[in-house]
């Protein structure tokens, strides 16, 4: 019976394997502040590492993390502000076509964690006015496509607070996206 149990289990485990999307991908991007956070801030760079599964041909589940990394300056006053934001959120994306040229719309949710830093001299380091680090809920609606292994995407961040100020932000991303054992 044991031996029957053992069969059965690896027969089902291989029948899933050999049908499983597994999904990798990293990419980087842009990011343009809102909220808040752009009065203090210019742009940034952005960076997202995902490892999911392709649930069916049209939809795809996966847990994200995506970095963000806002600077700004004011030449005048001599002060300079930036926002470090890394949220890791589940993910779900939903493709529109099924072949070639692949439209997609996702969401994700999860946590988010903000620190930021304000120089109000670039020259003394020893000035620095460092904030506590904040988490909070967040969301991330995207749309984007993807050709091949090329992803490219425009995701809008809603990162919650920080103090008083929000944190929100739109990244225009560019990656990889590679699918092992389907589309």
């Amino acid at each position: 019976m044991k031996k029957l149990l053992l069969l059965a289990v690896v027969a089902l485990f291989g029948m899933t394997a050999t049908n499983a999307q597994v999904k990798l991908g990293l990419g980087f991007g842009y990011a343009i502040p809102s909220g808040d956070i752009a009065d203090f801030t210019d742009g940034g760079l952005a960076a997202h590492l995902e490892l999911g599964y392709g649930v069916t041909e049209d939809i795809d589940v996966s847990i994200i993390y995506h970095g963000e990394f806002l600077a700004g300056g004011d030449v005048n006053g001599l002060s300079v502000g930036a926002v470090a934001i890394g949220s890791y959120m589940l993910n779900g994306r939903y493709y529109f076509t099924k072949e070639g040229f692949r439209p997609y719309g996702s969401l994700g949710l999860g946590l988010a964690s903000i620190g930021s830093v304000e120089f109000d001299e670039p020259t003394a380091l020893e000035d620095a006015q460092a904030d506590t680090s904040t988490s909070n809920f967040a969301f991330r609606p995207a749309l984007g496509f993807k050709y091949g292994v090329l992803n490219m995407n425009v995701a809008y961040l809603s990162a919650g607070k920080s103090g008083d100020a929000t944190v929100n932000d739109i990244t225009v991303n560019l990656g990889l996206l590679f699918t092992f054992g389907g589309k």
